[in-house]
């Protein structure tokens, strides 16, 4: 359910602030009048998380998002006013956090409000690159339009997504099943055959020794390692955190041999993406760069596009201020440049997001098809290497009792 924040007065005097949970605005209103309030100002801060959900880490999932679109450019299409239209996705939608955020939506647009700032309140469900959207078409007069674009762009970005989590899943699961394997196997295997050993009394090979020896540390100290884990884990959010630490990070994250390509290919995707969209929908190359600054995840670009902007405000072109960049591809450069020349710009950079979505997707296939075998033969080593030491002595008493 939205949260609203209010200022409101209880005598001519005396103002209180708060917050109240409600469906729509006008709604929140009235509870604050029941108190005996009178409200002096009413914001939507965003949904109140639902304790049920409160660790969910993805309460409105992109495809909800995704679908939701696709049906309003439908029924807009269609001749539907956006009232009614969003009052039928909303009955159709299974996503509670969804439904109330498109009712809070409804109610701003019968208070006068534009769908593009009814919907901007909601910054972590709809981006700034959708409420730019929104807004050209509203001035256009091509809603419909701009929603449909809108739905493909989302597609493309979520199949570009599902092809990098589908591509780097198979090595992560069979690497956290072998660690697992390996962890159970040190913690409550062995130290049970460590008291048979012990209690026969027989000298133990040397893999054994250290794999008992690996087990006692892992038993006796395994609060250090999980302690040093938190740290760490502690230290790197802090560093994320702090601007000049997570510049510092994404800068080294460009360097690293094959992730610093694949998260070079993929920002530069998700930027011709973002900037096509927008120029295709009439919106200057300013405003969109504006967008374009606030989709991107690596600070050190994000950087660069702050400097384009000022660039081509001062008279240049997108394409002579990629040159001056020593970050961004020379293929885009070039490709940027024929774009200008020939004015259709929009359509180079959807070029440019295609062919570096094929190339960060075929990255990631052969990276996925080299970790795979290395992954393998790493967790088999080990866990090999575990049984064998807890075979030896067994195979030792054996030839002892022969």
């Amino acid at each position: 359910m939205p949260i609203y924040s209010y200022t409101a007065k209880s005598s001519p005097a005396r103002k209180v602030q708060g917050e109240i949970e409600a469906e729509t605005e006008q709604e929140a209103i009235n509870k604050i009048s029941q108190k005996g309030l009178f409200p002096v100002s009413v914001q939507a801060r965003g949904l109140a998380p639902d304790k049920k959900d409160i660790f969910s880490l993805n309460r409105i999932p992109n495809r909800d998002v995704v679908i939701f679109t696709r049906q309003l450019s439908s029924l807009i299409d269609s001749g539907v006013n956006i009232v009614n239209a969003l009052n039928i996705v909303s009955g159709q939608t299974p996503n509670n956090y969804l439904k109330s955020i498109l009712n809070d939506v409804c109610s701003r647009i019968k208070d006068g409000h534009s769908l593009s700032e009814s919907m901007g309140v909601h910054q972590y469900v709809f981006a700034p690159l959708y409420t730019s959207m929104i807004r050209s078409g509203e001035v256009s007069g091509t809603l419909n339009k701009s929603f449909g674009r809108l739905a493909d762009f989302m597609e493309k970005e979520e199949e570009f997504k599902n092809s990098i989590r589908s591509a780097l899943t198979y090595p992560i699961f069979v690497f956290v099943i072998g660690a697992c394997t390996v962890i159970v196997l040190l913690l409550f295997v062995i130290p049970r055959l460590v008291r048979m050993f012990e209690d026969m009394g027989q000298a133990l090979p040397l893999p054994t020794k250290i794999l008992i020896s690996i087990s006692g540390f892992l038993s006796s100290y395994w609060w250090l390692l999980l302690a040093l884990i938190i740290a760490a884990v502690f230290l790197l959010r802090r560093i994320y955190q702090d601007p000049q630490g997570r510049l510092n990070w994404d800068a080294a994250k460009l360097k690293l041999p094959l992730i610093g390509a694949v998260t070079l290919k993929t920002e530069v995707s998700r930027l011709s993406r973002t900037l096509s969209l927008q120029l295709s929908s009439g919106i200057g190359i300013i405003p969109s760069l504006d967008v374009a600054y606030s989709v991107m995840g690596n600070q050190l670009l994000k950087a660069e596009i702050r400097k384009f902007k000022e660039q081509i405000i001062s008279g240049s072109s997108l394409s002579a201020s990629l040159k001056n960049s020593k970050l961004f591809p020379e293929f885009m450069t070039n490709i940027v440049s024929i774009g200008e020349e020939t004015g259709s710009l929009d359509k180079a950079l959807g070029r440019i997001a295609d062919d570096y979505e094929k190339e960060v997707d075929a990255l990631l296939k052969g990276l996925a098809r080299m970790i795979e075998p290395i992954v393998i033969l790493f967790v088999g080593l080990v866990v090999g290497f575990i049984v064998m030491s807890m075979l030896l002595p067994i195979f030792q008493i054996n030839l002892l009792v022969k």
